[in-house]
């Protein structure tokens, strides 16, 4: 990984927590709050690859446990978004990145991330979690983020041929 693409990764999980954290957690949508979060990790692994995949993943999951209203223990988020970061990033061939297989993605990794945070919340004590409401959460997260999929993937596409040509793994 290059100091171009870690500082890529630095802002836009930093940008995507903040307006996470500020603006979508107060739309009062239904089900669960946006994850731009998620979105962002996946469109970073999309156009660098597995690894800075994985390093957003961290960086954005510690924020996001370290940002008020925090209700998850310090590193849940992270493992959960190391995770889909580096799968995303290494499971699709470059070959296969059509949109619609991209938005799927996005959208299977929100809905997995979504369970595999409440998993891991039960699994520690945390009584937080309420399974009967988990089926809306998961769908809404899911749509949400196919929702906003488009545009931060083809945003984090642009960057990606900007910043780091040599590196990108996303053309078109």
């Amino acid at each position: 990984m290059t100091w171009r693409q870690a500082v890529v990764i630095g802002i836009t999980t930093f940008l995507a927590v903040i307006v996470q954290v500020t603006l979508l957690s107060r739309l009062g949508l239904p089900g669960a709050t946006p994850d731009l979060v998620v979105v962002t990790v996946v469109a970073i692994a999309l156009a660098m690859g597995p690894v800075p995949g994985a390093t957003a993943g961290f960086s954005a999951g510690i924020l996001i446990d370290l940002a008020p209203p925090a209700d998850t223990l310090l590193g849940v988020n992270a493992l959960v978004y190391i995770a889909v970061g580096f799968i995303t990033g290494f499971v699709i061939d470059p070959r296969d990145r059509t949109v619609p297989i991209m938005i799927g993605i996005v959208g299977l990794a929100a809905a997995a991330s979504t369970l595999a945070v409440a998993a891991l919340d039960s699994l520690m004590g945390a009584t937080r979690v309420s399974w009967e409401d988990m089926p809306t959460m998961v769908l809404t997260s899911a749509l949400y983020a196919v929702v906003m999929a488009p545009l931060v993937i083809v945003g984090m596409a642009w960057v990606a041929r900007r910043v780091a040509p040599d590196v990108s793994v996303l053309t078109g």
